[in-house]
């Protein structure tokens, strides 16, 4: 009997399989689930720790790698820095923005009683005394009259003569007080025709005011017109009267309005800039790039806090009193244009100012190992009385004198 030869095993058989014999050694928890391997292809990390004797724990660590973003074309991208304070990056006429960039784009603040015509202080006093004999209130003195012509009326009953503090009632004595202000202004009239004499005008422009505000039209400059003691109406009757609201005319107002800040287009007055800011909002211009003529130094204070210039005429305060300001001048005939584009030449601007590159490598004729023995000598810093803060040498000496 032929003994038969057993059949050829195949590879691998008898034992199990790779994946099952892997498992079998593993815990349940280390094995690879579909979230786990979901974690993986979203490129997160997973981190295994040991926990309670042994125990596997995973924690998810998100990856902080954030790829940088894909512009779309045509996409909108920031704007540059702007390069001087009245630069506007957003402007779409290169023509437009470089003559805003030049020392030719400001405008002109005028104070109506002051700068264009002869201040009333005389006057306003005199109607503020009147008023308060009618109220038969004590007279004010000098200290509070002198703010009678740079505050606004309702201001100057609430805050300086404190007489009431209701709207209605300082209204009320606020027109008044111009109904004796005008009756006062009609007496002057009177008075002179009873002498024989000529009439004083009621209002008169400065000497060169008109022909300034001429060639401030000439080049192209806008202007505005400010008073705290009249409304709007009654400003710019004055002007209409003087012959020079033309030149205060604004054709961008869809109402037709002039360029002419009152005490009623404001809640304060002088020395707060809340009327620059206004007249400078009208002509369409920056602050930085305004011009404001004035007689006291209420308009430097003004001028200075919001970042205008300020000139000031001589006549209500003398020379010396006026030195805060940026140009002081005997009357409008000694400014020219130039003399205006010159307060700008050296004007600077945070965002146009250059970033200055820190220097931290020592220079080549000074060697690493010096410059850091100097910057450590403390020793050779102490030395001096002036150290920092510290006392000096002889501290103790000095403060024995001291008890002593």
């Amino acid at each position: 009997r032929s003994r038969r030869a057993p059949p050829r095993a195949r590879a691998g058989a008898g034992r199990p399989p790779r994946a099952s014999r892997a498992r079998r050694d593993l815990p349940p928890s280390s094995l690879p689930s579909r979230g786990r391997l979901a974690a993986h292809r979203r490129g997160e990390t997973i981190a295994r720790g040991m926990e309670d004797g042994g125990g596997a724990t995973d924690i998810v660590i998100p990856d902080t790698f954030v790829p940088p973003s894909r512009e779309l074309r045509g996409a909108e991208k920031p704007y540059f820095p702007p390069v001087g304070v009245a630069d506007d990056p957003t402007l779409a006429n290169p023509l437009q923005r470089q003559r805003m960039l030049s020392t030719e784009w400001f405008g002109c603040v005028f104070e109506l009683e002051g700068a264009l015509v002869k201040a009333r202080d005389a006057e306003h006093r005199a109607s503020w005394m009147r008023l308060a004999k009618e109220r038969e209130q004590t007279p004010p003195p000098e200290m509070v009259l002198k703010f009678a012509s740079t505050m606004k009326p309702e201001d100057f009953v609430s805050r300086q003569l404190r007489w009431t503090r209701d709207p209605m009632e300082v209204r009320r004595l606020v027109q008044r007080r111009a109904e004796i202000y005008e009756e006062i202004l009609e007496e002057q009239i009177v008075q002179a025709l009873e002498k024989g004499s000529t009439p004083p005008p009621r209002d008169e422009l400065l000497p060169g005011v008109l022909p300034f505000l001429r060639l401030m039209k000439q080049a192209r400059v806008p202007m505005a017109a400010t008073c705290g003691t009249k409304t709007f109406r009654a400003a710019c009757d004055a002007l209409e009267k003087l012959e020079i609201l033309e030149f205060f005319a604004n054709e961008r107002n869809p109402q037709g309005e002039p360029n002419v800040v009152s005490s009623e287009d404001v809640s304060d007055w002088l020395p707060d800039p809340l009327p620059i800011e206004r007249a400078a909002q009208l002509m369409d211009r920056t602050t930085k790039r305004c011009v404001v003529f004035g007689d006291n130094n209420t308009v430097t204070e003004a001028a200075t806090e919001c970042g205008a210039k300020s000139v000031l005429l001589l006549g209500r305060q003398p020379r010396y009193e006026l030195q805060g300001a940026d140009a002081v001048v005997a009357s409008l005939k000694d400014v020219t244009v130039s003399n205006l584009k010159n307060l700008f030449a050296d004007e600077t601007s945070e965002a146009a100012e250059p970033q200055r590159e820190v220097e931290i490598f020592p220079t080549a004729g000074r060697s690493t190992r010096a410059a850091v023995a100097d910057y450590f000598d403390y020793d050779a810093q102490t030395q001096s009385d002036d150290a920092g803060g510290k006392e000096p040498p002889l501290y103790k000496s000095r403060r024995r004198r001291r008890d002593v």
